[in-house]
């Protein structure tokens, strides 16, 4: 008997397909890496992010802390690799900390 096959995908890749097609994908991403910041780094960086914008592969963080502004600047790349896993894909290529 021969196997059959099916269409069936994952809900995730369905939806990241979409996404791909959409004119709102970049605001999706946006709306995701945001998030991730906050997720990825704590209640204690999240509250004194004052803003975050992502264009064209530079993530842009205006921080509220001087002192942690620079300790952040020394971890960017470690920061950059683990959204870049959450997310799938080689998204961020640089933050720049305001």
């Amino acid at each position: 008997m021969s196997k059959r096959l099916s269409n069936q995908q994952p809900l995730k890749e369905v939806i990241d397909d979409w996404l791909s097609n959409h004119p709102m994908a970049n605001k999706a991403k946006v709306t995701r890496i945001a998030h991730l910041w906050g997720q990825l780094l704590g209640p204690s960086v999240k509250n004194r992010t004052t803003n975050i914008y992502f264009k064209d592969g530079i993530l842009n963080v205006k921080l509220s802390s001087s002192v942690l502004k620079n300790e952040l600047s020394f971890a960017k790349k470690s920061i950059i690799e683990s959204i870049n896993k959450e997310l799938g894909e080689e998204t961020v290529v640089d933050i720049v900390l305001k």
